[in-house]
């Protein structure tokens, strides 16, 4: 991984910065949104599975680096192109500035949607009732989006990376809302919101309908900074103290614009509630209570996805204005929903109501005898915390063992463990190894339970037995101190292999990782020199391992 794959790194707005990287699978868009010191936010469309990807901290790393080469060239005193233009425009005349800046402004879309950005509350209100709406509209059908069938939907659900639609169009304007909000002036920040809120949803509508038989969901081809930033924008306005914000007004707002058809995408209708529920709540929750229940006299399945997130919209507002025994009617009547019946479990364990807790739980299970692995999983893990705090032995052993017994997962061994005396765990361990090697070409159980127990001198036996450079690669740490020499051999033995059986940079890249492990090893570095001559002769012919080696 290198800076030079980096395509692109712009700051679009202060402290939120957009990348482009050239990856092993595509060039990938990566966001990282700062404070100013540490990043509060952030993410990649790179396939990793890993949270966070290996991106996130190359791309801060060329930020620090990026911002420390702008604040040097500041203190060596460069003057730059714009330090020159800033000084000749001190001494243009006012009239020579107005005249200036309308030439360019006809020529360049640019420098006219900054103007009107800028300057749209100089408009008067016979001039147009919001002044932003037109420039939002406006700037929204300036956005390129191409043909539905373009942006093809991948196997795998990695990312849209290249086929996001660009809205960086908006950028200028999210800068000018965060403008107004830390100038307190919150009259325009909020008709900045609504308007960007009212003409973002009729844009999105049209070209949902125009993409949604090709994408079924059109919403993640966009970054989400572009649909939830002026919601959460008036969230915050709403609760700043003393800000002179007529409250009242917009949550009459809320309640009237929210039940426009143009807000039906799933995101925005949600974004809209939250902003519902943190306004009501200051000055009529009642308000927002009534509309949730007018969304509930719509549903017609009670077990639906639907009803629980209504339900849960009730539930933040009591809990939000202090009236915990309301969410927890709420709870009560409607079990048959699981995370309600979860969430009262966790209150009665909380509380030590562990026979209550363990009835809500049996309750449930008994009725869904065959549920799946997946639904059934979080009650077992509340019925061995019960366990645990009823010191029920038995129920524990037996609870940990499921989670064990087909996949190795190292705390719930250590509680299957704790179960045992150490007479006892010597027969257990080998009841589980024995059963662990039965399926030893499937999964790496019996080697993690070796491992978890530091039995050395079994696991770089199992290793030799079954090796191959991923094996030896994953558990050497575990034996490399006690047997370097054996470990080496493996090593190389495996190596040895691997290079004969694969082709290709990507191939020979991971066979360096795999030596530089090595020479970690003691007496690595010379059994590492003698594979690498071994191998330029051997494969002499081979242009891109000559070059991946050049490195030892």
């Amino acid at each position: 991984m290198s800076d030079n794959n980096i395509i692109k790194l712009d700051e679009v707005s202060p402290n939120y910065w957009v990348a482009k990287y050239r990856g092993n699978y595509g060039v990938y868009t990566i966001e990282i949104k700062t404070d100013g010191k540490k990043t509060t936010k952030f993410s990649c469309s790179c396939p990793s599975d890993y949270y966070h990807c290996k991106h996130i901290a190359m791309i801060e790393s060329a930020i620090a680096k990026q911002i420390a080469t702008n604040k040097k060239k500041s203190q060596n005193g460069k003057q730059d192109h714009f330090s020159q233009a800033k000084n000749l425009l001190k001494k243009a005349s006012r009239k020579e500035l107005y005249n200036f800046i309308v030439s360019q402004a006809r020529s360049n879309k640019k420098l006219n949607d900054a103007i009107l950005i800028q300057f749209a509350n100089k408009a008067s209100s016979s001039d147009i009732s919001n002044p932003y709406s037109t420039i939002i509209r406006d700037t929204l059908n300036s956005v390129h989006v191409g043909q539905a069938e373009d942006y093809y939907e991948y196997e795998y659900d990695y990312g849209y990376d290249e086929n996001n639609i660009n809205l960086e169009p908006l950028d200028p304007i999210l800068t000018t809302l965060k403008k107004l909000v830390e100038e307190k002036n919150y009259r325009d920040a909020i008709l900045l919101c609504k308007a960007y809120i009212e003409e973002f949803a009729e844009w999105f509508r049209k070209i949902d309908k125009k993409f949604n038989q090709f994408i079924d969901d059109v919403i993640d081809l966009i970054f989400s900074e572009y649909y939830e930033n002026p919601f959460r924008t008036l969230g915050d306005i709403v609760n700043v103290e003393n800000s002179g914000v007529d409250l009242q007004e917009l949550c009459d707002y809320c309640k009237n614009e929210i039940k426009n058809n143009k807000y039906k995408e799933p995101a925005l209708f949600n974004e809209f509630n939250n902003l519902f529920m943190q306004v009501a709540s200051k000055v009529n929750p009642d308000e927002f209570i009534k509309f949730q229940d007018e969304l509930l006299s719509k549903v017609k399945d009670k077990d639906s996805d639907e009803l629980e997130i209504i339900l849960k919209r009730k539930i933040a507002l009591y809990d939000h204005i202090d009236q915990p025994q309301k969410s927890l009617d709420i709870i009560e009547t409607n079990l048959h929903i699981v995370s309600f019946r979860k969430k009262l479990v966790e209150k009665k364990i909380i509380e030590k109501k562990y026979a209550e807790a363990k009835k809500l739980i049996n309750d449930v299970v008994q009725k869904n005898p065959n549920s799946d692995y997946f639904y059934e999983i979080d009650w077992r893990k509340l019925l061995l915390e019960i366990a645990q705090a009823e010191k029920d032995t038995p129920t524990i052993r037996k609870i940990a063992f499921t989670y064990i017994k087909r996949q190795f997962d190292t705390a719930n061994f250590k509680i299957y463990k704790s179960t045992f005396s150490s007479k006892e765990w010597q027969k257990e361990f080998e009841n589980l190894l024995t059963n662990y090697k039965k399926h030893i070409k499937n999964s790496n159980n019996a080697f993690n339970l070796l491992a978890a127990e530091n039995k050395t001198e079994q696991l770089i036996e199992l290793v030799e037995k079954h090796l191959t450079e991923n094996l030896i690669y994953e558990y050497y740490k575990h034996f490399a101190a006690q047997f370097p020499a054996k470990t080496l051999l493996l090593f190389r033995k495996a190596l040895d292999k691997y290079v004969k059986d694969n082709v290709g940079r990507s191939f020979y890249e991971y066979l360096a990782k795999q030596l530089k492990k090595m020479q970690k090893i003691n007496g690595g570095n010379k059994v590492v020199q003698d594979m690498v001559e071994q191998y330029r002769i051997l494969y002499k012919n081979r242009a891109a391992l000559k070059d991946v080696l050049k490195q030892f």
